[in-house]
């Protein structure tokens, strides 16, 4: 009864171990391809706020429900140290002419909605601005900043 004891006890701890072995391993930058959605994992007629992350670098797409922002995206290089993610952002992609309407299906600003009249222009930035925001990952949800992002797609890009 003592030999099993023993035994049982080795085995929790050995358990225990290899599960706080599991949290604490850092994340790699290949654990993170794919295209991460705000919220939920379910994709409806637009996209929330999304991540799309390769091996080098990224690129945040804004809420698509959000019908009076000319941002569109902003991206760059991103590394990874231990729970924090270190993003750097290099360019910002905004619609450079715009008009206010009316939309009945924008719902995010009370159907109010730009028009994207304009064309796509990319704003490199002189110098790239570096944001730190804690990370951490559990099974197909990637929380940056305490936001939970689902894995919608692991395509890589």
């Amino acid at each position: 009864m003592a030999a099993l004891y023993k035994i049982f006890i080795l085995c929790v701890g050995f358990a225990l171990s290899c599960n706080l072995w599991a949290q604490s391993r850092d994340l790699g930058c290949g654990d993170l391809n794919g295209i991460w959605q705000e919220k939920t994992p379910v994709v409806n007629s637009a996209f929330l706020a999304t991540y799309t992350i390769s091996a080098d670098s990224f690129w945040y797409s804004v809420n698509e429900y959000d019908g009076l922002n000319p941002i569109r995206s902003f991206g760059g290089t991103y590394t990874i140290y231990n729970d924090s993610i270190n993003l750097r952002i290099q360019y910002i992609k905004r619609i450079s002419y715009t008009d206010i309407c009316r939309d009945q299906f924008s719902s995010a600003n009370n159907q109010w909605s730009i028009l994207e009249k304009g064309t796509l222009i990319t704003d490199t930035l002189p110098t790239p601005q570096c944001f730190v925001l804690p990370i951490k990952m559990a099974s197909n949800t990637l929380f940056i900043d305490d936001i939970p992002f689902y894995l919608i797609s692991d395509e890589q890009y």
